[in-house]
């Protein structure tokens, strides 16, 4: 469950892109908040709000943390 990780390193050891703040917000590098639902496997269709669609394992913009290729397999 994302929003209960605490971990800072993924599966393999290397850095997370994000962090979680102290009011338990995802953030990436800059502070700026993710999108909890991107990181699903189904994803967010929801463009317009503040949260940004980034990859909280890697950052990228094509997938969130469910679906991404330095998840643990």
């Amino acid at each position: 469950d994302i929003q209960r990780c605490e971990a800072t390193t993924l599966w393999d050891g290397s850095t997370s892109y994000s962090r979680k703040t102290q009011d338990n917000r995802l953030v990436n590098p800059q502070g700026n908040p993710l999108c909890f639902k991107w990181q699903r496997p189904n994803g967010c269709h929801a463009g317009n709000h503040e949260f940004h669609h980034e990859c909280s394992g890697c950052g990228s913009k094509d997938h969130g943390a469910q679906n991404c290729p330095r998840g643990e397999k």
